[in-house]
């Protein structure tokens, strides 16, 4: 029988790209409140023996300990970097050996310099060193291993961490992580269960090596547990539901461009109705048929 993390709260953040840090911090607090926790409240959840999630400021991190020591993914921000640190000294003295990005956007590659200070090896896909190395503020550390297709990392006993790269989703460099011992998916960025995110977030949203990621992780891999990289709680079955959504969405929007409707007409007719509960739906949709329609015309 599948084991089912449920949905506890699903948590997002709506500001603007023009908004001050301070406007920021009140919106993610109002958000917060209305979900019911704070978001400046480090969560840390054990997944399985040695394997933690990390939730907080909104971005969720696994933590790793092996018999070496411990690896973790995504510092995203200095502050929130020392944070994980704390709550992992918590949990073992074992130093930081090795520091995984999932993928090159500096929301979750900056703030590495505390791990790098204690000695940690930093590792991505190779397509995401391009991006990390030109940091305008200078406060991603860039890798130092890299890997193409697959690369395997020996964990405590017999468990083992798969790195994945099933090409472009979100951005060109993204990373699946798989555990297959303990059957623990983790999807970032390109998985984000019940909620369509706004417009001004797509730039790197490549539906249709999303579509492709999803249906080849859906295929390939065996999971029971499943970690997203901005909400607090996911399961396979909320994963499937993101799939046909995705599924949906560039069904509906193919269809009609091939009877010769175009995006402007299609952003104001295509409706979803089995996903009209999830947040974000009534204003946002529109933008992802827009993405969708881009997508189909240029191919990512």
């Amino acid at each position: 029988m599948r084991k089912i993390i449920m949905i506890s709260a699903l948590l997002v953040i709506t500001f603007m790209p023009s908004c001050t840090n301070s406007q920021v911090e009140k919106e993610e607090k109002k958000v917060a409140n209305g979900m019911g926790f704070d978001p400046s409240t480090p969560q840390v959840t054990k997944l399985s023996e040695g394997i933690y999630q990390y939730f907080h400021q909104f971005y969720n991190s696994l933590i790793i300990i092996t018999d070496k020591g411990v690896i973790v993914t995504d510092p995203s921000g200095a502050e929130r970097a020392k944070k994980m640190r704390e709550e992992i000294k918590k949990l073992t003295k074992k130093p930081i050996t090795h520091v995984i990005y999932s993928h090159d956007h500096y929301d979750h590659t900056r703030g590495g310099k505390i791990f790098k200070e204690e000695g940690a090896e930093f590792i991505s896909h190779e397509k995401a060193v391009e991006l990390i190395s030109r940091d305008p503020y200078k406060q991603a550390i860039i890798p130092d291993t890299t890997y193409k297709n697959k690369m395997t990392i020996e964990l405590a006993g017999e468990s083992t961490l798969d790195l994945l790269y099933y090409g472009p989703n979100d951005g060109d460099a993204m990373t699946v992580f798989h555990f297959p011992k303990e059957k623990i998916l983790f999807a970032v960025d390109f998985h984000l269960p019940r909620y369509i995110n706004e417009p001004y977030r797509l730039v790197a949203h490549n539906y249709g090596g999303i579509l492709q990621t999803m249906r080849r992780i859906k295929k390939e891999l065996d999971y029971e547990f499943v970690v997203s990289g901005h909400t607090p709680t996911s399961s396979p079955e909320l994963f499937d539901e993101d799939l046909r959504f995705v599924e949906a969405l560039y069904n509906a929007t193919l269809k009609g461009l091939k009877e010769g409707k175009t995006t402007e007409q299609l952003m104001k007719e295509i409706q979803l109705p089995e996903f009209a509960h999830w947040r974000g739906y009534k204003e946002n949709l529109p933008g992802h048929v827009q993405r969708m329609s881009y997508t189909i015309w240029h191919g990512n």
